[in-house]
């Protein structure tokens, strides 16, 4: 549930600094055609990887929004890092077969504890990400 969250907020994101971008050509073909472009594009933006997430916001804003990824004791490098590991775990909990089994329930692929860290993680990855934005926009 987090990290969809986190997906939302980069759409919501991207979509609103989009928005405000195109309002000189709104209503015209060009603005439209971004428009839509984006919009098809936000369909199949799943998963937002650190790369997935630079590579949007460089291709519609022309800005790196994970060089911004930095805060106590966590580089930009170690954000990309964390984000990517967060991901492909919640894959691999979304995607795991449950086996059947007669006695005690399987262990939870993810313990509280991690869901607290990754939980504190998006705050932080979303606030630095938007007060980049809001230097640069």
């Amino acid at each position: 549930m987090a990290l969809t969250a986190w997906e939302t907020y980069v759409e919501d994101r991207i979509t609103e600094a989009m928005d405000k971008r195109l309002s000189v050509v709104s209503g015209s073909y060009v603005g439209e055609f971004i428009q839509k472009k984006l919009q098809q594009e936000l369909k199949q933006f799943h998963n937002p990887t650190s790369d997935k997430t630079k590579k949007i916001f460089q291709d519609y804003l022309g800005l790196d929004v994970t060089s911004a990824w930095s805060w106590a004791n966590v580089t930009p490098e170690k954000a990309r890092k964390s984000l990517n590991q967060w991901i492909s775990k919640r894959g691999d909990a979304v995607h795991r077969s449950k086996p059947i089994n007669n006695g005690s329930p399987a262990a939870h692929l993810i313990k509280k504890d991690e869901l607290e860290k990754v939980i504190r993680f998006l705050k932080d990855l979303v606030r630095v990400t938007d007060e980049y934005l809001d230097q640069h926009l």
